[in-house]
């Protein structure tokens, strides 16, 4: 089975023992997660569903930038397939772990901390480190690592004069590289990484989740220049004040309904 990352005797000896009160703060952290969850995903939604057709613009989804970022995860898509197929399994295993345990290290030298061992093999690999934290162990699943050379490339390519002509052929290494960090996430993490253990799985999936759903909504700003980041913050207020207004609703029916039960029974 392949592993993105196995911890080793020493970097487990530096995290601290989980007890039941870590796990249960872990457990009530990921679910304070949830609302945001939801109102980033209601508002990613909204705001791009309605944009309109200003200036004879056709929907994002249909728009050039969109098929062409679209064709390079059909791509990604299309050869995932054909490796279940053959294989039984995503291929190039080894890049997917070189860039894990790369986006581990790097965020460990964030926070200070010294890289004392680095390895990675078709089989998995890992990374020995003298920080621990929650941003270091879910690094890899946050960011897509194959994204940001792509997009410093795009930046650069604007100093050369064929840089209009290279605008496709970005829009489709971003798809493709974004589909490649979206298929390789969904397929390690059911197979009882190591990385979510600390944090906790409920909080590492919510927290996974948010990010790359912010990211997505990031990515397709590009693809409709009609919406503004205005017009999305203002959709994420509207999502959060529904939101809170339909749990305060709910709320207020719970405790009518106790009420009519406590009524009830001081009757008879």
């Amino acid at each position: 089975m392949a592993r993105a990352e196995q911890m080793d005797d020493e970097v487990e000896s530096e995290r601290p023992r989980r007890r039941w009160r870590d796990r249960l703060w872990n457990a009530l952290a990921g679910l304070s997660l949830v609302p945001f969850v939801w109102i980033f995903t209601a508002a990613l939604f909204n705001t791009f569903s309605k944009a309109d057709l200003r200036h004879g613009r056709v929907p994002f989804w249909k728009s050039h930038e969109f098929v062409m970022f679209g064709l390079g995860a059909v791509l990604w898509l299309l050869w995932t397939c054909l490796c279940f197929l053959i294989w039984k399994r995503p291929r190039p295993v080894r890049a997917y772990v070189f860039g894990h345990e790369v986006m581990h290290g790097l965020m460990a030298r964030v926070f200070g901390g010294r890289i004392k061992e680095f390895h990675v093999s078709a089989d998995g690999g890992y990374i020995v480190t003298n920080k621990y934290n929650f941003l270091i162990a879910l690094a890899p699943y946050l960011w897509p690592f194959y994204s940001v050379p792509v997009l410093a490339a795009w930046g650069v390519s604007y100093f050369w004069k064929g840089a209009p002509y290279m605008r496709e052929f970005f829009l489709a290494a971003l798809g493709l590289t974004w589909m490649f960090h979206l298929t390789f996430t969904l397929w390690v993490l059911p197979r009882g990484q190591s990385d979510l253990l600390g944090p906790g799985r409920i909080f590492s999936i919510a927290l996974i989740y948010l990010a790359n759903a912010m990211l997505l909504g990031g990515a397709l700003f590009i693809f409709a220049p009609e919406v503004s980041l205005h017009a999305y913050a203002r959709e994420v207020r509207a999502c959060a004040l529904a939101f809170y207004e339909w749990v305060g609703n709910g709320f207020a029916q719970c405790g009518n309904f106790i009420g009519r039960l406590a009524g009830g029974r001081s009757g008879t």
